[in-house]
């Protein structure tokens, strides 16, 4: 059991579980010790460069991080021969990977650190060489490399207390967290988002009527569901660019204008020729203005149906005063509006609010025409200013230097 408190800090612990227990320890389960280890800075490094004809210098195109190397030097004292065979075939069991999962990545700690954990794959067991001649002592050096350069710390336990909870991971390095989620009720569905990415597991709309669980129980889901879309949003194929004057729909305190494009994961405001976002014209509408884009029709009309869209907001300014709003809208089968969703920028742009609203007029003065499902500006903190902080700025003087022209003499 490599999770016990008394080993030396001089061992290193290898192929254990993901609660920290069995594997092997260097001293105990493999008889060596463990020489000094200079752990490396950072990963290999490969700088991308262009050499340019007659000019001084280069064109510097960016640094390729690679894989870390760990080189491990160890010792193995043996009296007899025997010992020596037996500590040399225990290493090639242990060390060597010759199962089928040949890519499989195995952790390591160093008991200096024991709360970083490493993932890698030995590339290199050289053959050991005897310390002195006539003794069985030897010696070697371990190679283990990580595809994945940083160590990991400990797992957590975290409580989910709030579904706008922010969840930092500890540590000084940007990193993709591990989430194991351990639901408390019954559930058909459960997701999470990490940045641009998001994971949802559960009950799936082609699975018909019933839902079955890991013990066979059948439970029956209402009225079976079909899908009708499934959209990638990476072609414009199957959607309709509108313009002020072939929109089938009204767009609430908003004009249409400028052009959308698709790109490879999203539909999204398209770029001229000089790489600037075609919103529309500038000084010429009063309220929000953008490109607008229509799906195209459903295959059948349904009395019952449920949607789900992915939005993506993001403040294109610099200086953060021009607002933005990105809004989905949902088509009777007439093409009227009967429902909208959508993130907009709020306050003068400091902070976004989201809201889901069904009806045909969302206009504030006939709340009768509409039911809003949600209106919120997320965690109160954003809000607010942080502390004041003080950084250093490098500062760079320009100088001019008057170049003297030495009189002629007559």
């Amino acid at each position: 059991d490599v999770g016990a408190d008394n080993y030396d800090v001089n061992t290193f612990d290898f192929a254990f579980d993901e609660n920290g227990n069995d594997g092997f320890n260097s001293q105990d389960d493999l008889g060596i010790f463990l020489n000094h280890v200079s752990k490396p800075l950072a990963p290999s490094i490969t700088e991308s460069f262009q050499d340019v004809p007659k000019r001084y210098g280069g064109v510097y195109l960016g640094t390729d991080y690679g894989e870390k190397e760990f080189d491990i030097p160890i010792t193995c004292f043996c009296t007899t021969r025997d010992e020596y065979n037996e500590r040399i075939k225990t290493l090639t069991n242990v060390l060597v990977n010759n199962s089928s999962d040949a890519d499989t990545e195995y952790p390591l700690r160093f008991n200096d650190d024991p709360d970083v954990t490493y993932y890698g794959h030995f590339t290199s067991i050289p053959t050991p060489t005897f310390i002195n001649e006539g003794v069985q002592d030897f010696q070697t050096t371990l190679v283990f490399m990580l595809a994945d350069p940083r160590g990991f710390l400990p797992q957590k336990e975290i409580k989910i207390t709030d579904n706008d909870q922010q969840i930092i991971p500890e540590g000084n390095t940007e990193v993709d967290p591990i989430i194991h989620i351990i639901p408390k009720t019954d559930l058909y569905y459960v997701g999470y988002e990490t940045n641009d990415d998001y994971v949802a597991v559960g009950y799936n709309v082609d699975d018909g009527d019933t839902a079955t669980d890991s013990d066979g129980n059948i439970t029956v889901m209402g009225q079976s569901q079909t899908q009708q879309v499934d959209d990638p949003c990476n072609s414009l194929a199957t959607w309709i660019q509108c313009s002020e004057n072939t929109q089938a729909f009204p767009i609430y305190k908003g004009d249409i204008d400028g052009n959308s494009a698709a790109t490879g994961t999203s539909i999204m405001v398209a770029k001229d020729k000089d790489d600037h976002y075609e919103w529309g014209s500038r000084g010429k509408h009063k309220n929000f203005y953008g490109p607008a884009v229509m799906h195209n029709g459903l295959p059948k009309i349904t009395p019952y149906w449920k949607v789900s869209v992915r939005l993506h907001h993001v403040k294109r300014m610099k200086n953060e005063r021009a607002m933005g709003k990105i809004e989905a809208y949902l088509l009777d089968n007439n093409g009227n509006v009967c429902g909208r969703m959508g993130i907009e920028d709020y306050s003068m742009g400091r902070y976004p609010r989201a809201f889901i609203q069904l009806g045909n007029n969302f206009d504030s003065s006939n709340s009768d025409s509409y039911l809003t499902l949600l209106f919120d500006e997320g965690n109160g903190q954003q809000k607010q200013n942080e502390a004041t902080k003080h950084v250093k700025v490098a500062y760079t003087k320009t100088v001019t230097v008057k170049k003297k022209t030495a009189k002629k003499k007559k």
